[in-house]
């Protein structure tokens, strides 16, 4: 009997299915949150094609208000710029548990908690919501956490370095109660640099908008949110969804450019072209993440048996 042994050489590719697709598909969805009351609300209140669930009427009191807003859109677009902004730093300090500024991430983290309650509780008109208030809370929990961050890792020039910045930023929320009055005028003791006065226009707006307050509160919301997306992408090395956090922290970064430039009142501000931007990164990502994760060609080496018979 004759044996005749023939190899043949098989080429395989395979495409990884991302372990990882649940969570950037949540994250793409993530980063609608600072623009879903244009798509699903317009000024008159739920667009058409969007069934009401009650929610808007349960929240609504005998005078008008939702949870102390003029309206379901003005709660909405408050609530969920907050949400988003809370969402980042939650996933920052989850990936720098181990870093020196963790508890400096933690109190920011419940900075952004604190403005979610004061807005579910109905507090932004109580004892809660005043600055001098949130100030000294915050202080408090910085020496406690302070305390606990020093204790693990030591109290040197490094560490008090990347603990303070973060102090700063946990005070942005309410920076411009911080800065002004409720009536849109500076504070007393706050020096008076001209910076309102060389961006007010002829109208009387201050970069588009109502007063100087509300310019600082809507810069230092967006700021505060784009800050923790974009923490949480650069410490997040080594995760799969890592690209993706890039969509929200562009988005976040869009809007902040939007109120620098004034162009809220513009077609920029639109959600379809905000829906485009997030359409169009996390397509150009997931292409990206889908050739990076490539499996290569992989050889494999089979062997034919084939029994011949002499005869």
């Amino acid at each position: 009997m004759q044996q005749n042994n023939r190899q043949l050489t098989v080429r395989k590719s395979r495409i990884r299915i991302p372990d990882t697709f649940w969570s950037a598909l949540m994250i793409i969805g993530l980063s609608t949150l600072p623009y879903f009351h244009d798509i699903i609300t317009d000024p008159n209140g739920l667009k058409e094609w969007v069934p009401n669930f009650g929610l808007e009427n349960l929240l609504t009191d005998s005078n008008g208000y939702i949870l102390g807003f003029s309206s379901y859109r003005v709660f909405l677009y408050t609530f969920l710029i907050f949400l988003f902004a809370t969402i980042g730093w939650a996933g920052w300090y989850q990936s720098a548990k181990d870093r020196v500024y963790c508890h400096g991430l933690l109190l920011v983290l419940l900075s952004g908690l604190y403005q979610l309650a004061l807005i579910l509780l109905n507090l932004r008109r109580t004892f809660w919501n005043e600055p001098t208030q949130k100030l000294i809370m915050l202080f408090v929990f910085a020496l406690v956490l302070g305390y606990f961050s020093m204790k693990k890792h030591g109290i040197n020039l490094r560490n008090v370095l990347l603990l303070a910045p973060l102090f700063l930023i946990a005070v942005l929320p309410f920076y411009h109660d911080v800065l002004t009055e409720r009536s849109g005028e500076l504070r007393i003791w706050v020096p008076n640099l001209g910076m309102e006065t060389m961006m007010t226009d002829s109208d009387g707006y201050v970069r588009g908008l109502g007063n100087y307050r509300i310019l600082v509160y809507l810069f230092c919301t967006y700021l505060f949110a784009h800050l923790g997306w974009i923490g949480w992408f650069f410490d997040s090395k080594g995760s799969r969804f890592r690209p993706f956090l890039l969509v929200p922290s562009a988005l976040s970064l869009y809007h902040v450019v939007m109120i620098v430039m004034s162009w809220r009142e513009t077609e920029f501000n639109s959600p379809s072209i905000k829906l485009y931007i997030t359409l169009v990164l996390s397509v150009l990502l997931a292409f990206k993440f889908y050739y990076n994760n490539k499996i290569p060609p992989k050889t494999e080496v089979l062997t034919e048996n084939k029994d011949v018979g002499a005869l």
